[in-house]
């Protein structure tokens, strides 16, 4: 999502004379890396800041020599007030009205669901004034990236997908208000949103609190204590064999941005209803409080990249305004050096405050009784104002459903994994599994065996692992094959392959085991993304 304008809020900066360095190629390219790092949604602006370690690696490596830049914002400059769509002139408004007639024309004159959810004509004119503005006003680029974003919003339901009641916390806001107001649908917590949000919550503090003096819905994000590691090791429990933590983490961006989306429309309608102005998006608050460089590794980078991509395709104009409270030397001092390669626009969005007049500036935005206490304000919401802050957040253990749980096991070249349970009659057993040459790599094949003994066999010691019976029936038909023991001693199953997906269901009491063998490696250690479940 890029960001919207408002006046200056950047001090002005001083450098000390410098001897003229070369200024390394590479760096370039890491300015144009973070022009674009400034143009993300709220949710994601973390990222950026954790970014900047990188940056200054190269500075150091080319040894080039800057006077850091005080780039914080004098207080008194601030305005509560951003204008934004009234300030458009004429030019822009022919603009928009162009731009909603090509829409209508694309679509055989009725407009697709994203414009046909707008509750009047102005409504779908603050939504091509989004689209424009992300497209630098050019109509011909905004036209192309509306039918990318219908075509995105159709694949995945955006338009249709029952968000409410919300899996995190709205603190301030009546959901079943919201729903009726915007007439999207309140029904009942989706169980994988639900888990996404158990699986986040205790290593990732974040959440929507009230709104700012003019109605912006606030996002608090604390970016500063999160366990970065904590966080994908718990996403990756919870997800699918054959998907990467990644995709799980942009699965539910895609739901924080949506939810967000209409938070956005119900300030709106509220604000129209009592006079106020427009709202078109929210305002972040950054704690950078606690950031450092060793919260940053190639698996955040990648689901950076990736969630950048998706906020700039599919989610224009979302954020207010952005402002980093309790902010570092070094994010000042880096942004310094791009900041050049900002558009005006760009640049007066941003607000960094230091620690010394952080809770001033945040009182000057929002009302005290609207801030969380432990920021200096005076509010202490039931339940905690941001759970995982002032109040316990719940995780996976909490879930009110069961759990299943994905693996991942790197069996070296010569060893074997082994998994067994005990089955009482009619117990089924489900497993799913996929092997790579690398974590989330290309699939390579694994000595896979399934083997049943009843417990009698078991009990009389029979060799039953060394010695298996003909091999298992399977039923047709569904997606999983159904394994049915027949005897009281049977091979289910004893190939090699890079993945299975498969189910039994015991006949008798008996002891079943799953073993993956990489015996026909010498020295290639293979990685097993697996999930066995037993009901």
């Amino acid at each position: 999502m890029t960001m919207w304008p408002c006046r200056s809020c950047i001090g002005k900066t001083k450098t000390k004379k410098r001897e003229k360095t070369p200024f390394p190629f590479s760096l370039l390219l890491f300015a144009f890396f973070f022009y674009y790092l400034f143009r993300i949604s709220s949710v994601l602006c973390v990222f950026f800041f954790l970014s900047f370690p990188y940056f200054f690696f190269f500075l150091r490596a080319y040894n080039i020599r800057c006077t850091h830049t005080k780039a914080m914002s004098s207080v008194e400059n601030i305005p509560v007030s951003i204008p934004e769509m009234e300030t458009l002139c004429e030019k822009k408004e022919a603009a928009v009205t162009t731009l909603l007639q090509k829409v209508l024309s694309q679509y055989g004159n009725v407009y697709p669901p994203q414009f046909m959810k707008c509750a009047n004509e102005e409504d779908r004119r603050i939504l091509a004034y989004k689209y424009l503005k992300a497209r630098s006003w050019k109509v011909s680029d905004s036209m192309e990236m509306i039918k990318e974003n219908m075509t995105f919003r159709a694949k995945h339901d955006a338009d249709h997908m029952n968000l409410f009641p919300c899996v995190f916390p709205l603190r301030g806001f009546d959901e079943e208000d919201l729903c009726r107001t915007i007439q999207d649908p309140y029904t009942e917590k989706q169980r994988w949103t639900e888990l996404c949000y158990l699986a986040t919550a205790p290593y990732y503090s974040a959440g929507y609190h009230y709104w700012d003096k003019e109605g912006h819905p606030v996002l608090y994000d604390f970016c500063g204590r999160s366990d970065l590691k904590g966080l994908f090791k718990s996403i990756g429990a919870i997800t699918p064999v054959g998907d990467q933590a990644k995709d799980t983490i942009l699965r539910y961006h895609l739901y924080m941005n949506l939810v967000q989306e209409r938070l956005v429309k119900y300030a709106d309608a509220k604000s129209v209803e009592r006079g106020g102005r427009r709202i078109l998006g929210v305002t972040a608050v950054l704690n950078a409080e606690g950031l450092s460089w060793g919260m940053i590794n190639s698996q955040s980078l990648d689901v950076l990249r990736e969630t950048i991509r998706m906020d700039q395709k599919y989610f224009p104009e979302a954020l207010h305004r952005l402002i980093v409270i309790n902010c570092p030397s070094f994010v000042t001092h880096a942004y310094s050096l791009i900041r050049g390669s900002l558009d005006k626009n760009t640049q007066q969005k941003i607000i960094f405050c230091e620690k010394a007049y952080s809770m001033e500036l945040l009182k000057k935005i929002v009302d005290e009784d609207k801030i969380p206490v432990f920021l200096g304000g005076s509010c202490s919401c039931s339940g905690g104002c941001l759970p995982g802050i002032d109040s316990e957040c719940r995780s996976l253990a909490d879930a009110p459903f069961p759990v299943p749980r994905t693996e991942y096991v790197s069996i070296a070249a010569g060893k074997r994994h082994t998994i067994e349970f005990l089955l009482q009659p009619d117990e089924e057993a489900q497993w799913e599994f996929r092997c790579t040459k690398s974590w989330g790599g290309q699939a390579t094949e694994i000595g896979f065996r399934a083997v049943f003994a009843s417990q009698d066999d078991v009990d009389t010691g029979d060799s039953f692992w060394t010695n298996p019976t003909v091999g298992s029936q399977r039923t047709s038909g569904s997606l999983y094959g159904l394994l049915e023991v027949s005897s009281s001693f049977r091979e289910l199953k004893s190939e090699k392959m890079e993945m299975d997906r498969d189910r039994f269901v015991a006949k008798v009491c008996g002891t079943l085991k799953l073993e993956w063998d990489n015996h026909s490696s010498w020295l290639q250690t293979k990685y097993l993304q697996l999930r066995v479940i037993k009901t």
